[in-house]
């Protein structure tokens, strides 16, 4: 057995038993839910990424809360319904991410009542790499142009009708605006997307797209004009961006970039958005805290208020 099939083997063992305890309180109100692990942790970091979409592998949950290796075409079998896309954050093992993405899951299962949606997990090489932590971040950060690669890449293979409400927390929101800055027409990392995948979803051709952008660990300009990814709000529907400036790690994203580097848009929020009626921007200082801990985010009250709004794409919101 290769190195990279033991790893896939403790990658599927680990996923399974933390799903376990998370998915059995979720399907004592609801079995038989549609929730996938789909994964990039072993594809190519570098180079032109052709066919990225296939270098994406897939995992579903069975009814006696196992993950089962799939195919593609599995999942894009029945893939006309609203999905829910859970990116995580940077120091995220593969065993973290699915027991994440199920707390995720869990929360906004609980909004949608009778409502039906499938959730994914999106899971990145996010593990730790580097010693030092800012030399780790600035690797993830570069990490996070390759997923944006592969995230759009993915979204532009599903059906053309499909809504789709993308969810991020921390690095994931960098990896979620920049996809649909590529998506839009934009480049990221030297990288394009086609002609005629940018037609397509420029003309409104393609299915909704809606974010929430918990705790973002991406420059605060970065939707304005000139900021590198202005172009991610013209395919975004809607943006829920949560703001925190009591965030102890946020308050450090600034030296990221020496000592007076851009703030980060979860510490400010966005700055500079000119098409402010597509963004809503959410003050969760009081509920959050000072934890940069993804439970207390997906957990605070005004973020729980408007899952229905932003992460399955319900039409009436909540103000």
């Amino acid at each position: 057995m290769t190195i990279n099939a033991k790893r896939r083997n403790w990658v599927f063992l680990a996923c399974c038993v933390f799903l376990l305890p998370f998915v059995a309180s979720a399907s004592a109100d609801r079995p038989s839910e549609d929730i996938w692990l789909l994964s990039t942790r072993c594809a190519p970091r570098c180079g032109p990424l052709q066919s990225a979409a296939e270098n994406v592998r897939y995992w579903r949950l069975r009814d006696d809360c196992c993950l089962e290796e799939a195919e593609a075409g599995d999942f894009q079998a029945d893939a006309a319904a609203s999905i829910v896309v859970y990116v995580h954050g940077n120091g995220t093992e593969s065993d973290e991410a699915a027991a994440k993405g199920m707390y995720v899951y869990r929360s906004i299962r609980r909004a949608a009542g009778d409502g039906t949606f499938r959730c994914v997990v999106w899971s990145w090489p996010a593990g730790k790499v580097c010693r030092r932590i800012k030399n780790d971040l600035l690797l993830k950060a570069q990490y996070c142009d390759v997923e944006s690669y592969y995230l759009a890449s993915w979204l532009d293979a599903l059906p053309p009708e499909t809504k789709v409400g993308l969810v991020g927390h921390s690095f994931g929101p960098r990896i979620i605006v920049g996809a649909a800055h590529l998506l839009a027409g934009g480049e990221v990392a030297g990288r394009r997307m086609s002609d005629e995948t940018v037609a397509a979803w420029t003309a409104g051709k393609r299915g909704r797209l809606r974010a929430v952008l918990l705790a973002a660990a991406i420059d605060a300009d970065r939707l304005a004009e000139g900021g590198g990814r202005e172009s991610a709000l013209s395919i975004l529907e809607k943006t829920l961006v949560t703001r925190n400036p009591c965030d102890r790690v946020l308050r450090w994203y600034p030296r990221l970039c020496g000592r007076c580097g851009p703030q980060a848009m979860g510490f400010i929020g966005p700055c500079r958005v000119e098409d402010s009626a597509k963004v809503r921007v959410v003050d969760v200082s009081c509920s959050v805290g000072k934890p940069h801990d993804w439970r207390c985010y997906c957990s605070a009250p005004n973020v729980v208020a408007h899952w229905a709004e932003y992460a399955f794409l319900e039409e009436n919101s909540t103000d």
